[in-house]
């Protein structure tokens, strides 16, 4: 046999051989890695990358311009943290269905605290959590309860105590005591919250990049339309949406 004819022969027995070893007796994914001048040819796809959205918050609270406790910084020398208590409350409670005890403790809070320059925190922490988790809740299962009613007009007062500027929400526990509140009251309470959110818009015109500012924004409108209706009887107050969130 001629020798070149052998080398050929050799070198195709040898290169089949190979062939056989990595595909029988080879995990592919890793022994192979192992052979010298072995080359990976596996692609892996990258992990998607996705854009991190950040959730804006249930509900702003409303500090006034130069406030110390603006981010909820704690009062000094007040412990516990009085920015905690709401919230205490609500893991003390737990689940209820009944919010009678719930609502106990938040009035019970608001009274130990009467007349701390901080207080408008703690009014607006413990309605937000009164309303939003609690009384709107049984407000749409039954709109005629007359204690939920007298809660709903409790820590809407709170809200407008403390100059809150979360215009929906007020909206709305103003169009539940429509029936409960005298018009005069109501109206009051619309236009000096309307006035409150529309003067933010003048003095920083980024309110309503968020969700939250264009929120207040809309909600104001709609408060100066209500308190006109109600100073102009027969004009029907049409609802703009149900929901509480913000």
């Amino acid at each position: 046999m001629d020798k070149s004819y052998r080398v050929d022969v050799f070198l195709i027995a040898l290169g089949l051989a190979t062939l056989v070893v990595q595909r029988f007796f080879l995990n592919p994914d890793t022994d192979a890695e192992n052979w010298p001048g072995f080359r990976s040819t596996k692609v892996e796809a990258s992990a998607p990358i996705r854009a991190q959205v950040v959730p804006e918050q249930e509900y702003t609270i409303t500090f006034p311009a130069g406030s110390k406790y603006q981010g909820l910084t704690p009062p000094a020398d007040v412990k516990p943290n009085p920015f905690l208590e709401v919230q205490r409350i609500v893991n003390d409670n737990g689940e209820v269905r009944d919010y009678a005890g719930k609502d106990t403790d938040m009035r019970q809070l608001l009274l130990a605290h009467a007349g701390k320059d901080y207080l408008f925190v703690l009014q607006q922490q413990a309605a937000n959590e009164m309303l939003r988790h609690e009384l709107f809740h049984h407000y749409y299962s039954d709109p005629t309860q007359p204690n939920m009613l007298e809660a709903i007009g409790f820590y809407t007062n709170q809200l407008l105590q403390a100059k809150s500027e979360d215009a929906k929400l007020i909206y709305m526990c103003l169009r539940a005591l429509k029936q409960y509140w005298p018009e005069e009251q109501l109206a009051q309470a619309a236009l000096s919250t309307a006035t409150r959110v529309q003067a933010r818009e003048k003095q920083a015109a980024a309110d309503t990049t968020t969700t939250n500012g264009y929120h207040r924004q809309v909600y104001a409108r709609e408060l100066k339309k209500m308190a006109s209706r109600l100073k102009s009887p027969g004009k029907v107050d049409k609802p703009v949406d149900k929901r509480v969130d913000s």
